[in-house]
């Protein structure tokens, strides 16, 4: 069974609400001191239970006040679930779907979930290496509207390229795209191929040898 909550940031604010009403002790921005608790017992419903068929999947979506990830709504979430993804304003104006924000998006359990024997040998490798690329590209982008692209090294420019072709080539997705896991790591060497390997650091030189577009047939 899939759950869909929506919006959490109004269930929140009815809280406060309620709680000002009664003449609560407010916690953090006037929120109740037991919000956490609250939140807790919803988000802590999914799952399976032993002995029983079926599981139940929660899906809780959430308006982050002023785009603030540090607003007490979206940091308790983020305390308690395994997960979150966060949704660009700008990626969506960009018109680039689905507009995630890959950078604070977190998976608490992909470490243990991912590998050679559930995916793939170089899944954790291409991971770390597309979020650090990315993440430097999207920095150089404020540099550049500073100094002007002509300031930037050979490096800087292929990071800052890279970010644009991450966006559309990896993040934007037709609504009826389905992605294998081995299609998705292949897209994501494919995309790697525009930077040089000596700038791919946190690659091994066997994942190199073995998937880079230039060694494979």
């Amino acid at each position: 069974m899939l759950v869909i909550y929506t919006d959490m940031t109004n269930y929140c604010d009815a809280l406060r609400q309620i709680g000002a009403a009664r003449e609560e002790v407010p916690g953090r921005r006037g929120y109740p001191g037991y919000m956490y608790t609250d939140l807790a017992m919803l988000y802590e419903r999914a799952g399976i239970v032993k002995g029983k068929k079926g599981s139940i999947t929660q899906f809780p979506i959430l308006t982050m006040p002023g785009d603030d990830i540090t607003h007490p709504i979206p940091d308790l979430s983020g305390y308690i679930t395994e997960g979150q993804i966060v949704i660009s304003r700008e990626l969506h104006q960009q018109g680039i779907y689905p507009p995630i924000n890959v950078l604070p998006s977190l998976s608490r359990l992909m470490g243990s979930c991912i590998g050679e024997k559930t995916t793939r040998d170089d899944h954790k490798k291409v991971s770390d290496q597309m979020y650090a690329a990315y993440a430097q590209g999207r920095e150089l982008r404020g540099l550049v509207a500073i100094v002007g692209e002509d300031a930037l090294n050979e490096r800087d420019k292929q990071l800052l390229d890279f970010s644009a072709i991450f966006e559309d080539r990896f993040l934007r997705q037709s609504r009826d795209e389905d992605r294998s896991i081995d299609e998705t790591l292949d897209l994501c060497w494919e995309l790697m191929s525009n930077i040089d390997t000596k700038y791919l650091v946190r690659l091994d030189e066997e994942l190199i040898a073995k998937y880079h577009p230039e060694n494979r047939s």
